[in-house]
Parts: structure tokens; sequence; C-alpha cells
């Protein structure tokens, strides 16, 4: 069977939340790709997320998308979904799918939000816990694994989002068993979980790194121990919505994956890479 590159993407964030673009720009931006699937999912009401979609806008956002589904209907197929932080009390109901993530994490009785920017990585590795940046890390895949126990979610998103700003890998060495070992341990729960595991490329999209996460290491760990993944685009900007899907289909190749999950309609779909 040829190889088959997907043509759909389920991790897409518009104005409703901190996206670039209107949910119907979005949806003639996948129509001009050839997209059969496009699923939004903008941030779930969360305490503590400025970029989050506010709970009021809930009604509208879900009206939006239903509008959208009726407008392009027989040209695209339109997915009502949620990204949910795992720290947010506000579970996500009545979707198409929903993301599970980790943004923010405790550390001390303080919260910390993996992925603002690098200043604040560091600030919370100085203030938190005394500069050691592994024990930083900890907390993060800590909670991570826990969504993964816990979660109803379908898709479990950006798993190694902690890479974000360490392209360099002069912030840590996620080659040290310090790392090393909790990540893998993540990418196992990820893989005997059952669900999705994401290969993201939003931080390409934005410029912070040159391959998506989750890397190499935590990948072989999944495809070792069963697991399935899924390639999205994080999508806040329209012009990125198929962003590294090809390299990203190669990457999980590399790693021992021979297919790949994705949605065609409500239906999830196993393609050969």
């Amino acid at each position: 069977m040829k190889n088959y590159l997907s043509k759909s993407n389920v991790h897409t964030h518009t104005t409703f939340s901190d996206g670039k673009n209107s949910a119907e720009d979005m949806v003639q931006r996948a129509l001009s790709l050839g997209f059969h699937t496009l699923g939004f999912s903008e941030h779930a009401p969360a305490i503590y997320d400025d970029a989050a979609m506010p709970a009021r806008r809930e009604p509208e956002y879900r009206a939006e998308i239903l509008r959208l589904r009726e407008k392009y209907a027989g040209q695209i197929e339109l997915l009502i979904g949620l990204e949910h932080d795992w720290l947010s009390p506000a579970v996500p109901k009545d979707c198409d799918f929903w993301i599970e993530s980790v943004h923010y994490v405790r550390t001390g009785g303080w919260m910390w939000c993996v992925d603002w920017d690098r200043q604040r990585l560091e600030d919370a590795r100085d203030e938190l816990c005394g500069g050691d940046i592994y024990a930083l890390c900890q907390d993060y895949f800590r909670t991570v694994s826990e969504s993964i126990q816990k979660t109803g979610a379908d898709i479990l998103g950006h798993i190694e989002l902690i890479m974000k700003f360490n392209e360099a890998r002069d912030l840590f060495d996620d080659t040290d068993a310090r790392y090393l070992g909790p990540a893998l341990e993540c990418a196992t729960l990820a893989a005997e979980s059952g669900r999705l595991i994401e290969i993201n490329s939003g931080a390409v999209a934005k410029g912070y790194r040159t391959a998506p996460y989750p890397g190499e290491a935590m990948l072989r760990r999944a495809c070792e121990a069963g697991g399935r993944v899924i390639l999205t685009s994080d999508c806040h900007d329209m012009a990125f919505l198929d962003c590294h899907f090809a390299e990203s289909a190669a990457l999980a190749k590399a790693c021992g994956f021979r297919t790949a999950w994705e949605y065609r309609g409500n239906q999830l779909i196993e393609y050969p890479l």
C-alpha cells in the first residue's frame, strides 16, 4: 500500500482562544490544502490561562462550528473539540473529541507554566527548585503521567512540551538519566493507555524548534510499548495548518511506527507511514 500523508488536523486554535485566524478562515485554508477533516480544539476554560477560551464564549464557539459544518457540508468534515489543561476543573463534555494537555504544573505549592517563555521557565527552576532544572522536569513528567492515567481524553497532547525552549540542549540534557528516566516512563504509560499520542509540530511553526515533540527517545519507547500516534500542527496560524507533516511522519517511521492515525469525520482511521 502506498504511504499516505495525512490531510486531517484536529489540534486547531482560532480567535475563540489564542489563535490568529477566525474559524471560517481556518476552514478555507484547510480546503485549499485538500483536507478532508478539520477538528477545532480551543483551549477549554481554565482558571490559570489567559489564552484559554472564556466559559461564556463556549456556546458561541459551538454554534459557529455547527454553522460552518452546515455551510461546508460535502466539502470538508468539521469536528468540535477542546484542549483541556489537566489542572483545570472544567472537564470537557459533548465534544467529538478532546485533547488532554499539561501546560501548568504545581511545584512547592506554586503554579508555573511550561510554555510561557524560556525566562519564566528559568525563573521557576531557580525560585521553586533551587536551580535544579531536573527537579522541575521531574515535576512536569509527574504531572503528565498523572494526566495520562486519569484522563478521559481521546488524545494526549504534546507530552514532551518541557522541551519547547531547549532546542539547543543548553537548558538541560535530555539524555541525562534524571530527565530520561521520567520521560521514558511517561512514554510507556502513554502507549499503554491506548490513547493517541500526539506528534506536535506547533513549536516548529512558531520558530522555537526544528523538530516536533515528543522526540526520538520517547517515541521509540512508545512504539516499543505498542502506542499509537496522530500527527497534528497545534495550529494557531492558518499559514501553518499542515506544518511539518511530512517530517513528523518521517520521524514516526524512523522511531519504528509503521502506521499513524487520523480522523476522517468522526471515524479514526489507521494509515501507513
